[in-house]
């Protein structure tokens, strides 16, 4: 199909105007109208307003009123974040304060979505139309939630069930940069102390259309189906549990490959998939000390077929080496790689945690968590190389191998944590906690087997023929990591409406199976694990301040950051384009993220002019002399905007939003230059609209035109973002 037109854009726009139903795009901002906002981001339910950190929260209404195809896309105006893309539009990971996927914790109601067999790190594997808000917290949790949370959470609160005995919900959506519909049903309700919920949702989308043209391999298919159910036992007792079932197909490429005639590049994983079983009990107001006691338990298996293709083709006459010898081709050539594996992480998790009310000013959260993750990897690099050059006469070398690779460990992990809040006198509160973690490493098979031929340059040789020889591989081992890590902060809410905050949390993070054990040959590359790494470890302070009186909305915060013993991949064979995991001296990151709306209410409408703006830096250090601010971090990203709202009458209201996304350009920079890149800068103008209409405002029509101008722009180096395009999507609540 072809791209929408100009005159397809311009009608567009004018039906949307006309009409005038509108909805606001999603509005990622750091506060809220005080009251209505509770979130979980201390392990207890509190106002946002009163949290010693940063936190933007999403809720159900901004993801409703959104057009984003996943939780990357959802969350990619949220103050502090960055898209990370690799190529696949159905994947799109998050970076928080600079640090990468690796650093960001993923969790599901709280339970965390393992990856041990990735160079992008953890999928966000769900649907977003299943979701009753997202909260998001910048910085170091570590105390609070573990290993891997060292650039922030990402915690994604599922619904559960209703309000009424019988109720349901219906939405169909068309993304017009991808020219894909998703679809999806649900229905839940309440009744004599028992909670339900059954949802469906499938997404089907295409390749992308971007300002230079459709990019072949960027199309993506998804099924998303969950079940709850839960019982009030009595006043103190709930028991409940749930199903979750998600379904992916993702295709991705590199932009550079793609646009390159003589090179193919592909990676297709036909099945991601994810399956959790889950269960929990909850206790409440067991005695004047004893607030609260959760237990849960989950049983999660993630799978994930691969496959990998790079072809480069060679001409007659192209100029080469071989062997440290220069050579000439004598016809048309080509080197092929094509990489196979089937990985599955299968996690057991179990958590109890007890909330103490210690008299009028201490509430003290106790608690132990523990997961363990099994990783069975089964992997087939093929390797079909056929050169024909002049060397000592007319000379073929020809590569045909497969290598088989097969790779068993686990990682389990333990963790003990207790958090106090205190209220002391002057209107402050003090929060301060604790988290002991002892985390064992485990590869218990690395064996790689060869088979093929290679047949030498010199027709007087004869070819060397693998027949399943042990090749390689990687070391079975163990090891073993413990250390407590620290939190203090600190609020003063002694003026109404304004909460002051200052936070120091450490960070605690152990290299994976990948890091430590394994590494990996996709992607084009070679990464090589290292059994020798160390856990990094960080520093991490914040200031900031919140002002919410229900009219203006200001949210600042300054943030430093220190990484030691830093995991970062360093370049050890540049001809061979191998990579190795290693502990550099440090990583360190400071910025500022800004907040701000306030609405102008007139006898027409409410207008509100709003912005979310981050300033950040970022310096990496190797350790061997080598340190650069270039590190793909873009100094200035941002949202700014102006909103409308008007109430037609008590069962039509009327919403718009006209808003820009910018960010600087970046760079990034090697010790040995040998991938340097530069992005430029980029402001995409965009404008959505909208309409809630019914009694009860059960029915939403949001339409809107993203990136209006058809800039051509990206967020990192793998691939360019759609162009100009037109998304509808109608919802009914019954």
């Amino acid at each position: 199909m072809k791209k929408l037109s100009k005159t397809a854009i311009k009608f567009a726009l004018l039906l949307m105007s006309g009409v005038f139903i509108s909805a606001p795009a999603v509005k990622a901002e750091e506060t809220v109208k005080s009251g209505n906002v509770y979130v979980t981001a201390t392990r207890i339910e509190k106002e946002l307003q009163d949290v010693p950190m940063s936190v933007t929260v999403m809720t159900s209404e901004d993801i409703k009123r959104s057009g984003a195809r996943t939780v990357g896309e959802l969350l990619q105006d949220v103050p502090g974040v960055q898209i990370q893309s690799d190529g696949s539009q159905g994947l799109k990971r998050l970076s928080i304060r600079g640090e990468n996927a690796f650093r960001t914790l993923i969790l599901i109601d709280g339970q965390k979505i393992s990856e041990h067999k990735s160079m992008s790190g953890a999928p966000i594997l769900i649907d977003p139309s299943r979701i009753e808000r997202v909260e998001v917290i910048k910085g170091p949790a570590s105390v609070l939630y573990g290993s891997d949370a060292i650039g922030g959470v990402v915690n994604i609160i599922t619904k559960k069930g209703g309000k009424k005995a019988l109720e349901g919900n219906a939405f169909v959506e068309y993304n017009g940069a991808s020219r894909g519909f998703t679809e999806g049903l649900s229905v839940s309700g309440a009744k004599n102390g028992w909670e339900y919920r059954l949802s469906g949702s499938y997404a089907d989308h295409d390749d992308i259309d971007t300002p230079l043209g459709k990019f072949d391999n960027t199309d993506f298919r998804q099924k998303d189906f969950s079940g709850f159910l839960s019982k009030e036992i009595n006043e103190h007792m709930v028991v409940g549990g749930s199903i979750d079932y998600f379904k992916g197909n993702f295709n991705s490429t590199d932009m550079e490959m793609s646009l390159d005639p003589n090179t193919d590049f592909l990676v297709q994983v036909p099945d991601w998939n994810r399956q959790k079983y889950a269960a929990f009990v909850e206790l409440k107001e067991l005695t004047d000390y004893l607030a609260r006691v959760r237990v849960d338990a989950y049983h999660q298996r993630s799978e994930k077929n691969m496959r990998n293709f790079i072809g480069n083709y060679y001409h007659k006459g192209d100029k080469m080496e071989y062997n440290g010898r220069p050579i000439t081709l004598t016809k048309d050539s080509h080197a092929i790689i094509n990489n196979l594996s089937n990985n599955t992480v299968t996690t057991e998790g179990f958590s109890i945690q007890a909330d103490w009310s210690l008299g009028e000013n201490h509430y003290l959260i106790t608690g132990y968590d523990v997961t363990y993750d099994k990783l069975e990897s089964f992997g087939d690099s093929g390797v079909n190389n056929q050169l024909n050059f002049t060397m000592m006469g007319p000379t073929s070398m020809v590569v045909d191998t497969h290598t088989h690779k097969y790779y068993d460990g686990n990682q389990l992990t333990h963790s003990l944590f207790a958090s106090m809040e205190s209220y002391l006198p002057y209107d402050f509160t003090l929060s301060y906690g604790v988290r002991w973690t002892h985390v064992k490493t485990e590869l218990t098979r690395g064996d790689e087997y060869k088979f093929g031929m290679v047949k030498p340059p010199l027709p007087m040789i004869p070819p060397t023929i693998y027949k399943g020889e042990r090749s390689g591989g990687a070391i079975p081992g163990s090891a073993s990591n413990s250390r407590p890590v620290f939190n203090i902060g600190l609020v003063w809410t002694g003026i109404e409406n304004l909460a002051l905050r200052a936070t120091w949390a450490q960070g605690f993070r152990v290299p994976n199976l990948t890091e430590q054990y394994i590494g990996s040959a996709m992607g084009g590359g070679m990464l090589i694990g290292n059994p020798n790494l160390d856990p990094e470890k960080s520093n991490n302070y914040e200031i900031g301040a919140r002002w919410n009186n229900g009219v203006t909305n200001f949210d600042i915060a300054f943030f430093y950051a220190s990484s030691d013993d830093y995991i970062a991949t360093i370049l050890t064979d540049s001809k061979t384009n191998t990579f190795s995991y290693q502990n550099v001296s440090s990583a360190t990151t400071f910025g500022s993220e800004l907040t701000f709306s306030h609405d102008f209410v007139t006898n027409f409408a409410t207008f509100t002019p709003y912005t979310t703006v981050t300033w950040m830096k970022r310096e990496f250090d190797d350790g061997e002399g080598f340190t650069t601010y270039d590190t793909a971090t873009p100094t200035w990203v941002g949202r700014y905007g102006l909103r409308f709202v008007k109430a037609i009458n008590e069962n039509v209201d009327l919403n718009a939003d006209l808003y820009a996304r910018s960010q600087s350009s970046t760079d990034y920079q090697s010790a040995g230059h040998n991938n340097d890149y530069h992005i430029g800068g980029f402001t995409t103008a965009n404008f959505a609209m909208g309409v809630d209409f019914g009694k009860e405002k059960q029915y939403n029509v949001m339409a809107e035109v993203l990136n209006i101008f058809d800039k051509e722009y990206k967020y990192t180096n793998a691939m360019i973002e759609p162009g100009v395009h037109f998304n509808l999507k109608l919802n009914m609540n019954f």
